[in-house]
């Protein structure tokens, strides 16, 4: 269901969606109707795709459907020629990749957040879904715009405080590695040094897995359940001739947690 809310998203990368599932043709089509799916629902009964795309679980087991193949859950992103260019796949059965947060990947802007200005540079922030359901993996955006004759360091640079997305630790939610963009060298010639660094205009993005048992228990009485994300940006500033204290701007997301639709 938030692949159908998400589907302009990839039309307007010119991003074509299609779900193939194991249902029968009939069952598929009875929710298509039912929720207005705009998108193909591709049946593969016999499971033909997921053997031939090595997708079986092995480990999958259920006294309700013995013998059963069922696929590992995930999402490719393929080309016009047919050349898998990403793919999006998770360790735990019941996790799974949000659209939102492919299409925050491919480079789409995400929903809410804030916006800090500072004397080096504009912070905007964002989340690719404002909804989320328990095991459900989002990510968190940083849009960084540096100020002419600013930049800020990346991780590696030694004896400098590099740029650092910390989230505040919860039980409830996983964080995976942040992703930085390709740094550019810096050469600073009185000191004999090279390290790296990121100026202009460039992204940080940030997994987070939404815990399925965890997630599970806040909407155990109720269909929504609020969540709040809370963490914050280090990070040290120099110009050409003056490097400035290294400083920390407080982030907050807010998002919901809702039950699954089945």
């Amino acid at each position: 269901m938030e692949l159908a809310g998400q589907v302009e998203g990839f039309r307007r990368r010119g991003i074509g969606v299609a779900s193939i599932v194991p249902e029968p043709p009939k069952t598929l089509a009875a929710f298509a109707e039912r929720f207005g799916i705009g998108f193909p629902l591709l049946s593969d009964r016999d499971s033909a795709v997921v053997r031939r795309f090595g997708l079986v679980d092995p480990d999958f087991r259920s006294a309700q459907l013995p013998g059963a193949i069922v696929p590992y859950a995930g999402n490719f992103l393929v080309d016009a020629q047919g050349v898998v260019q990403a793919k999006f796949f998770e360790r735990d059965t019941e996790n799974r990749r949000t659209a939102g947060s492919v299409l925050v990947l491919q480079g789409e802007g995400g929903q809410g957040g804030q916006e800090f200005r500072t004397d080096h540079f504009t912070l905007r922030t964002s989340v690719s879904n404002t909804e989320i359901a328990p095991g459900q993996r989002f990510t968190l955006a940083l849009d960084v715009e540096m100020k002419p004759h600013r930049h800020a360091y990346a991780p590696g640079a030694e004896g400098y405080r590099a740029l650092n997305l910390r989230l505040d630790a919860t039980k409830i939610l996983e964080p995976h590695p942040t992703l930085f963009p390709a740094p550019r060298p810096y050469h600073f010639a009185p000191l004999k040094e090279t390290v790296p660094v990121f100026e202009g205009r460039f992204r940080i993005l940030k997994d987070v897995t939404l815990s399925f048992w965890e997630g599970r228990s806040r909407v155990s009485e109720a269909p929504e359940a609020p969540l709040e994300i809370t963490g914050a940006l280090e990070h040290q500033v120099c110009s050409d001739t003056v490097c400035y204290p290294p400083g920390s701007i407080p982030l907050r997301w807010r998002v919901k947690i809702r039950r699954f639709v089945r």
